[in-house]
C-alpha cells in the first residue's frame, strides 16, 4: 500500500512580509500616540483642600497668641495638575482624551513656561507666589478686623546666578537703598534700573542680628537692570499666624486664606455649616485679582460636593457656559464681596440676589 503526501500550497511571502510591516506600523503607531510628546500641556482639577482643617494631619492655619473661635462646614483651597512637562509635553493620547473631556484644558508649553525655565524653576516661582499670597492673606484679614500690624522690605529669593547671588540671602532685611530709607519695591526697582549697570547699587541690610553694608552691580536681564533677587513686603503680626499648605504653590489661595484667618478670629460661623470653594489673589487692602484654571477648578469644587463658589470678577468671562450642574458661582471682586455673600449663604442659602458669573 502506497501514501503519498498531498502536496502543500506555496506561502505567500508577500502576504507574510506585509502582515508583519502592518502589525509593526501599528505597534509604532500606538507608541507614538501613547508615549511621543507633544507641544501641549493637559491641565485637569486637583486635590481640594479644606483650609478650616488639616493637610498631611497638620492645621491648615493655626493662630497663637490671640482669641480664636469654633469654625463649621468648609472654605475649600483648590487647585490644578497638569500633565507634562517643559521639555516633554503631555501625550498625543492624553491630549486626544482631553478634546472629549470637559473638566480637562489643553495648553500650549510656552504659555506656562517663560523661555528658559524648567519644572525647578516654575515650582521655585510657585512657591514665591505662595509665599506672597500667604502673607497678603494674613494682612488683608487684619486689615478688616482693624488689627494693625508693621511690615518692612526682605529678601525672600536668591538667583545664585544673578548679580546678587553670592553678596544677598534669603531672609536679608533691606534698610536702607542709595542712602534712603526703603519704603516700597517700586522704589527698590526705580534706583536699581537708574544705575544702568554703570555703578553698584548699596544697599543697607540687616541679616539675622547684624546690620551690614553690602554693593551689588545691577545685570542686563530680559530688558531690564536687575540683582538678581526677589524683594518682597513682609508684614510684621502682633500674634502669630502660621499657614501650612503641604507642596501646593502658587497665589491663588489668597481669597480663602483670607476668609479663613478671618473666620477663625470671629465669633460664629461664616460658612454657616456649608462647603464652600473659591479662588483668586488677594492684596493687603482685600482686592480679590484673577487666576488661571477657573475651569478646572470649579469641576474640581464640583467632585467635592460644593455647592457655591467665589470667584473673581476677571475670571467671569471664562465661566459663563462652562458651570458644572449643582454650582452656584458668585462674582466677588473683594473680601467684603465674599464676606457679605458668605453671610447670604450661612443665613438661607438664597443667593439669587447675588452677582454670578452667569449674569
Amino acid at each position: 500500500m502506497s501514501f503519498f503526501e498531498e502536496p502543500r500550497k506555496p506561502r505567500n511571502v508577500l502576504w507574510a512580509i506585509s502582515s508583519w510591516f502592518i502589525g509593526a506600523g501599528l505597534i509604532a503607531g500606538v507608541l507614538f500616540v501613547t508615549v511621543a510628546p507633544t507641544p501641549y500641556l493637559v491641565e485637569q482639577p486637583g486635590p481640594v483642600y479644606d483650609v478650616l482643617s488639616d493637610i498631611n494631619d497638620d492645621p491648615i492655619i493655626s493662630i497663637s497668641g490671640k482669641q480664636t473661635y469654633e469654625t463649621e462646614g468648609s472654605l475649600d483651597m483648590l487647585t490644578v495638575t497638569l500633565q507634562g512637562s517643559a521639555d516633554r509635553g503631555a501625550s498625543w493620547f492624553y491630549v486626544g482624551l482631553a478634546k472629549l473631556d470637559q473638566t480637562k484644558s489643553i495648553l500650549n508649553i510656552s504659555d506656562v513656561y517663560p523661555p528658559g525655565w524648567d519644572d525647578e524653576k516654575l515650582n521655585e516661582e510657585a512657591d514665591v507666589m505662595m509665599l506672597d499670597s500667604q502673607a497678603n492673606a494674613k494682612a488683608a484679614a487684619l486689615n478688616l478686623l482693624d488689627i494693625p500690624f508693621d511690615s518692612y522690605q526682605a529678601v525672600t529669593l536668591v538667583d545664585l546666578k544673578g548679580a546678587a547671588g553670592k553678596i544677598l540671602k534669603a531672609g536679608d532685611k533691606v534698610l536702607k537703598i542709595q542712602g534712603e530709607d526703603v519704603r516700597d519695591i517700586y522704589q527698590i526697582k526705580k534706583l536699581v534700573e537708574a544705575t544702568e549697570g554703570k555703578t553698584p547699587v548699596v544697599l543697607e541690610i540687616l541679616r539675622g542680628k547684624k546690620q551690614m553694608t553690602v554693593s551689588v552691580t545691577p545685570k542686563r536681564v530680559d530688558g531690564s537692570w536687575r540683582m538678581g533677587v526677589y524683594i518682597s513686603e513682609v508684614p510684621v503680626f502682633p500674634f502669630e499666624i502660621d499657614i501650612n499648605v503641604g507642596n501646593v504653590g502658587g497665589p491663588s489661595a489668597g481669597q480663602m486664606l483670607a476668609l479663613a484667618i478671618y473666620d477663625k478670629l470671629t465669633p460664629g460661623s461664616l460658612t454657616g455649616g456649608e462647603k464652600i470653594a473659591g479662588t483668586g489673589t488677594v492684596d493687603p487692602d482685600g482686592n480679590i485679582g484673577p487666576i488661571g484654571g477657573i475651569v478646572q477648578k470649579m469641576w474640581g469644587a464640583s467632585g467635592a460636593g460644593v455647592k457655591w463658589f467665589l470667584a473673581p470678577s476677571e475670571n467671569c468671562s471664562e465661566v459663563i457656559g462652562k458651570v458644572p450642574d449643582g454650582i452656584s458661582v458668585i462674582k466677588v471682586s473683594t473680601l467684603k464681596d465674599s464676606l457679605a455673600a458668605l453671610k447670604v449663604i450661612s443665613e438661607n442659602g438664597n443667593t439669587a440676589s447675588l452677582p454670578t458669573c452667569t449674569k
